[in-house]
């Protein structure tokens, strides 16, 4: 079965008719490593959930790139504000990793949820963990060390330390390379 609907059904009980609904605006595609899914500037349309690979939303701050988040295998990646709002994205996406990827278009979505309520409560859930995720975030850049920060990002994005470039990893965490490879070494 299909990944997304196998998530959304584990959270939500889904009718037979709102699975049908949803399944048929989800697409699968492979696509190549370094592939650009939204260009800083461009208003995004579409969710992306990564089945097998590794992506990350970036943007820049006075001139330098800047990961702000991952998505790993089983996990979902998007320009929310975009979607929300309307308005070109301040964000892009990049696979850092060939990648397979289900996607949907946010406009079919939301179409699919006003006809299901079932969908649309399975959503809010969702968007409740991932506001919970954020939250967790925000307070790790705040509270915690490097290496604290280090051990978090490996818990929630299980192998990336082994599958993306050192640059990307340090600029997720706030801080340089060198102090990456201080940790890796066990030495801070």
């Amino acid at each position: 079965m299909n990944p997304i609907l196998t998530l959304f059904g584990q959270i939500a009980a889904l009718d037979d008719k709102a699975l049908t609904d949803f399944s048929q605006i989800i697409r699968f595609d492979h696509f190549s490593k370094n592939t650009t899914l939204l260009e800083i500037g461009k208003k995004a349309k579409s969710m992306f959930y990564i089945h097998k690979g590794l992506a990350r939303a970036y943007y820049y701050h006075d001139g330098k790139d800047v990961t702000d988040y991952f998505a790993i295998d089983g996990q979902f990646i998007g320009a929310v504000p975009s979607l929300f709002t309307g308005q070109p994205s301040h964000k892009g996406i990049h696979l850092i990793e060939a990648s397979d990827i289900y996607h949907f278009d946010a406009a079919a979505f939301e179409a699919c949820c006003a006809k299901h309520h079932s969908l649309e409560h399975a959503t809010r859930i969702i968007t409740s963990y991932a506001l919970l995720d954020e939250q967790e975030r925000i307070e790790s850049l705040r509270f915690y060390s490097v290496k604290e920060r280090y051990d978090l990002m490996e818990k929630k994005y299980p192998g990336i330390t082994n599958r993306c470039p050192l640059h990307y990893i340090a600029s997720y965490l706030g801080t340089t390379q060198v102090s990456i490879s201080r940790i890796r070494a066990g030495v801070q």
